[in-house]
């Protein structure tokens, strides 16, 4: 069993939650309801969950503002929030599971799976604290991290490190500073989305580049990008003009 406990100031919210997950998710074992994070902390402490469900946008503390004056995190969090563009591009880097409202239970069925691996792969707080770094960036998103799952879990980078991404079939093969490299278990695509507002642009089917680090153009039918590692990427002709723009929208030449 899950030991769970509630955070959410709205009594109709921890109702729906916690019928839900009587019906989809029956190995989560709700040990108690707080309206406010004062009430969780108490708990929290006196019955060491293993998991909490905790809503971002609450009367007085917040969510954000509780887990930064916690110290450190021994359990795994899900996340309640709206449509907040910022708090949804933080939550997406770093790999931290949360439900929007109203919580559908596809999402949440998903985002128990996810956490009950965590707890027992004991690979905790990671990924929350690169969260709660995000959320203090979120107008920056070059300087915010990312957590790249692996095989053995996750590794958390700063999206300036990330040179360029390469497909490799359904993986994601990850080029960084100091000829880092690292392969994730998630197709590009999925970080095309993730990271076009952070100064990200296919270049080619198969690769994606981070434009902070383009360091020459050279023209062709396409073109070939040299970036500063000095890899020599090819520019498909489909994309030059979008890349092109975005050049422009990004350097003054």
């Amino acid at each position: 069993m899950i030991k769970a406990i509630l955070i959410d100031d709205e009594q109709m919210s921890r109702n729906t939650l916690r019928k839900l997950l009587e019906l989809y998710c029956p190995e989560v074992q709700v040990m108690a309801e707080c309206e406010d994070t004062a009430q969780g902390d108490v708990q929290i402490k006196n019955l060491q969950p293993d998991l909490v469900f905790l809503d971002i946008a609450m009367p007085g503390q917040n969510g954000i503002d509780f887990l930064k004056s916690m110290g450190e995190i021994n359990f795994e969090v899900i996340f309640a929030t709206a449509h907040d563009k910022y708090v949804l591009q933080a939550l997406r880097f770093a790999a931290v599971d949360y439900l929007l409202k109203p919580v559908e239970e596809a999402q949440l069925v998903t985002a128990v799976n996810n956490a009950a691996k965590r707890i027992q792969a004991k690979n905790l707080s990671k990924n929350v604290q690169a969260f709660l770094h995000n959320i203090q960036l979120r107008a920056h998103g070059n300087e915010m991290q990312l957590c790249i799952p692996d095989l053995q879990g996750f590794q958390v980078v700063q999206i300036s490190d990330i040179i360029y991404c390469e497909a490799e079939n359904t993986y994601t093969c990850f080029f960084l500073k100091n000829n880092r490299e690292i392969v994730a278990s998630r197709p590009l695509i999925d970080y095309e989305t993730m990271l076009e507002d952070s100064g990200f642009i296919r270049i080619h089917k198969s690769t994606l580049i981070n434009m902070k680090h383009v360091k020459e153009y050279q023209k062709g039918e396409g073109g070939v990008v040299i970036m500063s590692n000095d890899k020599a990427l090819d520019v498909s002709r489909r994309k030059k003009e979008h890349f092109m723009n975005r050049m422009k929208e990004v350097f003054k030449y």
